[in-house]
């Protein structure tokens, strides 16, 4: 071989390897840029919200009313009885008669003489005197300077506590002669099956400002108790209010209330 062919199968040979080499730097290029041009276009799809099937009422034909005629009123034709005459009776003229009128006669009537009238006296009775009648007397004072209020002890349920039923008891309030509530004045309360205590005016609010209350069992049943009102030194200063109760639910709270009527 020539050296002139030699430099030119060199020659191609350059060619071939710069284009081998481009060729190469072009497609490391592609790959290297394709990633990110496709992450930077790709599209996320959007979630397409199917439609949920709901049940619809479906509409039934409904029959129309048929429209009824209306029954209109035929007149029946009535017979009027055409009216008769009646006829009128004639008088008849009678031929008058004679009527005899009799004559009154004179009779003679003997009239009685007058009779003398008697005139009545008087005569004078002893009247006795009107008896005088004692007027009645006030009621009789007390004794002491409380009285009850409202003449004893009222019924009713228990409102004082959330007992209920299962609770008796006795309560009410003490007043002064103005009717102010009075504090601090002993309330005495004993009964059956030896019950027996002691509290004061004032100590419970929710009957008052004065109120007190007792409780003497955690049942309602029938039980008799009496109530008063007494000193420090344990002088009575109050009528005494007996309690029955009747065994009741509804009456399971004997409301007795005190008043003062004069000083003490």
């Amino acid at each position: 071989m020539s050296k002139g062919s030699s430099i030119i199968y060199n020659i191609i040979a350059i060619i071939f390897l710069i284009l081998s080499v481009i060729a190469c730097i072009y497609v490391v290029w592609q790959f290297a840029s394709a990633p990110a041009s496709s992450a930077a276009e790709a599209v996320v799809p959007t979630v397409a919200m199917l439609p949920t099937l709901t049940a619809s009422a479906t509409a039934t034909a409904t029959d129309l009313p048929t429209a009824t005629p209306t029954p209109t009123q035929t007149l029946v034709p009535s017979i009027t009885p055409v009216p008769t005459q009646t006829p009128v009776p004639t008088s008849t003229p009678l031929p008058p008669t004679a009527t005899l009128t009799p004559i009154p006669s004179e009779t003679a009537t003997a009239t009685p003489p007058p009779t003398e009238t008697g005139t009545a006296t008087a005569t004078a009775t002893d009247t006795p005197p009107p008896t005088l009648e004692p007027s009645p007397t006030g009621p009789t004072p007390s004794p002491f300077p409380f009285d009850v209020r409202s003449g004893g002890a009222n019924f009713t349920t228990n409102f004082a506590n959330t007992a209920g039923c299962a609770w008796q008891g006795i309560g009410g309030q003490v007043f002064d002669v103005n009717g102010s509530p009075l504090t601090n004045i002993q309330v005495h309360v004993f009964g059956d099956n030896n019950f027996d205590q002691y509290t004061v005016s004032g100590s419970n609010s929710l009957y008052g400002v004065g109120g007190w209350e007792i409780s003497v069992g955690t049942v309602t049943s029938p039980s008799n108790y009496v109530v008063e009102l007494i000193t420090t030194q344990g002088t009575r200063i109050s009528s005494q209010v007996a309690v029955s109760f009747p065994g009741d639910c509804t009456r399971n709270l004997a409301l007795v209330n005190f008043i003062q009527t004069r000083p003490f």
